[in-house]
């Protein structure tokens, strides 16, 4: 029999109340892969999706036995499986082949069990197919193929991942390189930019920590720092944005702009969602500069509820004394980890 927390769960990952993707968290032992995983698998593939189990590559023997005993008897459901890797010569005849066994997946509510290296090869063989020699016909029907392809299964699948926490890992983002070697994208300002951006942190931190003394958590060594309020943040990215649209950053000179592209570049860089008309007036001015570049960068850094260093400030926080809870435990456990700051020290390149 299922229990009542596994049920919701079920229906919480097959028809997220947010509407977006979700991530849930359960114990060690309450049925994560054993019941969740095959109820949600087998309710989603209704004869329209493919649904995907992801799984790591430890477990994929054990998931696809799993996927067996449960659902290839009474459900009659057939489980897939279809490695995909680097070594594979792709040709129009092996993709279509591919696409037939993942149309049938489909047809017959099947589920396909994959790891995060094979969804990712498929992506990085269509770069390679792109970036690659078009000296015949056959490399353009292989790049074509493989671009439909990976447009069909964007479509139409439906993941289902287990050990999230390790399969969103950035190791396992990219899997080998594509191309050719390049500088990374508008250096040295980058890094420039950020080391700049860390140092007007410092300055304000220590400003706001005077008027707002319970919001800010300093270090002792004024290395690092937490934020424990979100206003706070919003306040110091203000700040920072301010020493940058009045030109304080020396390698990027955003205080040049007219008053009309500043306004715009303010809220391209603090709001969430930006409108076309600011995203064209920015572009068009900025176009062939590396201002774009940069103002991108900072968009990235300091945007409100979103940005980066704001996830860092306020969500990366370890090394926490929560105190006694006596209605709970009597029972003190010390409690060491990992020291998140952010690192405000210098580097030189």
């Amino acid at each position: 029999m299922t229990r009542p927390f596994q049920v919701a769960i079920t229906r919480e990952m097959i028809s997220p109340t947010s509407k977006r993707n979700r991530t849930l968290q359960l114990n060690m032992g309450e049925g994560k892969s054993s019941v969740i995983v095959p109820l949600v698998a087998s309710t989603l593939a209704n004869g329209s999706d493919l649904v995907r189990v992801v799984t790591l590559k430890p477990l994929t023997n054990q998931t696809f036995e799993l996927l067996v005993s449960r659902l290839s008897g009474l459900a009659n459901r057939h489980i897939f499986y279809v490695p995909i890797y680097r070594g594979l010569r792709m040709n129009a005849s092996l993709i279509q082949t591919i696409k037939g066994i993942f149309e049938r997946c489909v047809s017959e509510g099947g589920v396909l069990v994959v790891q995060p290296e094979h969804m990712l090869s498929l992506k990085l063989m269509h770069i390679d197919a792109l970036l690659g020699p078009h000296d015949n016909n056959e490399a353009h029907v292989t790049a074509d193929g493989l671009g439909v392809l990976h447009d069909w299964l964007t479509n139409v699948s439906r993941d289902v991942l287990d050990e999230s926490d390790e399969i969103l890992h950035v190791r396992y983002q990219v899997i080998y390189t594509a191309g050719k070697q390049m500088p990374v994208n508008d250096h040295p300002n980058r890094w420039i930019t950020i080391q700049q951006v860390f140092s007007l942190l410092q300055t304000h931190a220590v400003e706001l920590r005077t008027s707002y003394p319970n919001m800010l958590d300093i270090d002792t060594t004024l290395k690092g720092f937490h934020v424990l309020d979100s206003a706070q943040f919003r306040r110091i990215s203000s700040r920072i944005i301010d020493d940058a649209l009045e030109g304080r950053l020396s390698n990027l000179p955003v205080g040049i702009l007219p008053s009309q592209i500043h306004a715009a570049a303010r809220r391209f860089m603090t709001q969430t969602e930006v409108s076309d008309v600011d995203h064209v007036l920015i572009h068009s001015y900025c176009a062939g500069t590396t201002l774009f570049n940069g103002i991108l960068l900072l968009r990235g850094l300091l945007m409100n509820d979103g940005g980066i260093l704001g996830y860092v400030l306020k969500e990366r926080r370890w090394r926490v004394d929560y105190g006694l809870d006596p209605s709970r435990t009597l029972l003190a456990v010390p409690y060491r980890a990992k020291v998140c700051y952010i690192n405000l020290t210098k580097e030189v390149h």
